[in-house]
């Protein structure tokens, strides 16, 4: 088993997206979620089984008082022999992942991505930026945080603004913690795609306007809608069926993408960190019994 501490360094951000789009393809089985909360934080396992791929899990917290507030562990196993592959730092290889999965659903959504527009500052925020600059080339990215947009924005080449600029891109990611809408449905241009990959439940990033104007949206996995009052009294389609083809997201005014996590994710982000450290000749041996 190798273990692999710095995931940046092997990431390939367009072949992850492809690897998220294999893994929902594929056959699987996925362990439904169950969340421990208390005192403001929120603990689950994810694990998953992904044919080709393996058995992976992830142990993710989200912490209030933590920098950076989400913090995470993955292992992938052997589906065949049960010898343990890989552990990661998944800190940083959930942002990775998330990220990947909102560019698959915005290029299945047909998205304009020549403006794209980033709410937060935080660990998701910065994958979003890095993953979208690589799969979209985007002419400008312009982020909006209350207090850490310029740090952000100087240390990955990009431009801070004001909230209603972000909100006039064409694609406006959402990766906060807030509990009061920061994505305003009347600020949005017509044609444009929301993505939303902010906390479950008490966290609300989208006002009621957001859902009126899009009709439909896709979401990540069959909790969503447990776990997060962003698309309420929506028609969903699940992002798997998107890239099967076994459904279409009806257009409204605007589109929209909510990411709650979804365990099949960690397993092909996991897989994908094995699979190029092992070319590269990266990561720390450890000895199994």
């Amino acid at each position: 088993m190798i273990f692999i501490p710095d995931v940046d360094r092997v990431v390939d951000a367009a072949a992850l997206v492809e690897d998220i789009a294999a893994a929902l393809r594929a056959r699987k089985h996925v362990l439904p979620r169950k969340a421990l909360e208390f005192g403001g934080v929120w603990f689950a396992p994810m694990a998953a089984y992904v044919e080709g791929m393996g058995i992976g899990a992830k142990l993710v917290g989200i912490y209030p008082g933590g920098r950076p507030s989400v913090r995470a562990l993955a292992v992938l196993i052997d589906a065949h022999s049960g010898e343990p592959l890989a552990l990661a730092d998944a800190t940083g290889l959930t942002g990775w992942r998330t990220a990947a999965a909102s560019a698959l659903a915005a290029r299945l959504l047909g998205a304009s991505a020549d403006v794209v527009g980033v709410v937060g500052a935080g660990v998701q925020a910065e994958y979003h930026i890095r993953v979208f600059r690589e799969v979209f080339k985007p002419s400008r990215i312009v982020v909006y945080s209350r207090s850490r947009a310029a740090e952000l924005a100087s240390r990955l080449g990009v431009e801070a603004a004001g909230i209603d600029e972000v909100l006039r891109a064409d694609v406006v990611i959402a990766a906060t913690n807030s509990r009061e809408p920061v994505v305003r449905g009347a600020s949005l241009r017509l044609g444009s795609l929301v993505v939303s990959v902010g906390a479950p439940r008490p966290v609300r990033e989208l006002d009621d306007a957001v859902r009126a104007r899009a009709r439909c949206a896709v979401v990540d996995s069959p909790e969503a809608p447990e776990e997060t009052d962003d698309v309420a009294g929506l028609e969903l389609v699940l992002l798997e069926d998107l890239v099967s083809g076994r459904a279409a997201c009806r257009r409204g005014e605007i589109s929209l993408y909510k990411s709650v996590g979804y365990a099949p994710f960690d397993v092909a982000a996991i897989y994908h960190v094995y699979r190029r450290a092992r070319e590269a000749g990266l990561g720390v041996q450890l000895v199994s019994s």
